[in-house]
């Protein structure tokens, strides 16, 4: 099974998680959950329904922004493992 590396950040605030699972879009939720659970809690709708864009065709890096004000949360993936 693949190992994500999700990379969150939130205004100046910088926050990493590796998780082992099948796809790195099913499992963004439970990212944000470990990296910034009061977002996650406040937020849970908008972020079940973030889609994750890949950054370049082919590579295994996708980024998703979460408009949360006063600071967005800007999310990385990047599979490190297959």
């Amino acid at each position: 099974m693949p190992l994500f590396s999700y990379s969150l950040t939130r205004g100046s605030e910088a926050r990493t998680v590796q998780l082992r699972k099948s796809n790195p879009q099913g499992w963004l939720i439970e990212a944000v959950r470990a990296t910034f659970p009061d977002i996650a809690v406040k937020r849970a709708n908008a972020i079940v329904r973030l889609r994750l864009e890949a950054v370049a065709a082919g590579s295994q890096t996708w980024h998703a922004t979460l408009v949360d004000e006063p600071s967005n949360l800007l999310i990385y993936v990047v599979q490190t493992r297959t």
